[in-house]
């Protein structure tokens, strides 16, 4: 019974390419993936590509598989570029981009392992990791 459980949880990683979950949620925060806009919920998982947008007097927390947090405040736009967290292969490439609003980073796993590969966005230029954690306002 185990076994299969595990398996299924391997093939529903690999099949819907999670790469982490909305940990806390107050307010209306939404989700632009492909096309689609959806509504985000606590244990809503997470994808490349996905553009995260809080509403007014609303904020999100976000846990991301090596443990890494991303917080955002209230009429945020957020990207997931890419996340890819493998100390198995030593694949690390994190890249984050914040077009508006406010966020607290606080990385995990990849602060400590290739923190020269988490690239942070901003309109004005990138934010390079080299302690474990940092806010950001963009307006």
């Amino acid at each position: 019974m185990i076994k299969i459980i595990i398996s299924i949880v391997i093939i529903n990683n690999f099949l819907f390419a999670s790469l982490g979950m909305v940990k806390t949620i107050t307010g209306t925060v939404e989700v632009k993936r492909d096309k689609e806009t959806i509504l985000l919920q606590i244990g809503t998982t997470l994808e490349k590509g996905d553009i995260i947008m809080s509403k007014a007097k609303s904020s999100i927390g976000i846990i991301f598989d090596d443990g890494t947090r991303v917080s955002l405040g209230e009429k945020a736009i957020f990207v997931i570029k890419e996340f890819k967290v493998n100390p198995n292969t030593k694949e690390y490439v994190v890249d984050l981009k914040l077009k508006k609003g406010k966020a607290v980073f606080n990385s995990g796993k990849i602060g400590k392992l290739s923190p020269e590969s988490v690239k942070f966005r901003i309109p004005e230029g990138v934010i390079g990791i080299r302690g474990t954690q940092f806010a950001v306002e963009v307006k």
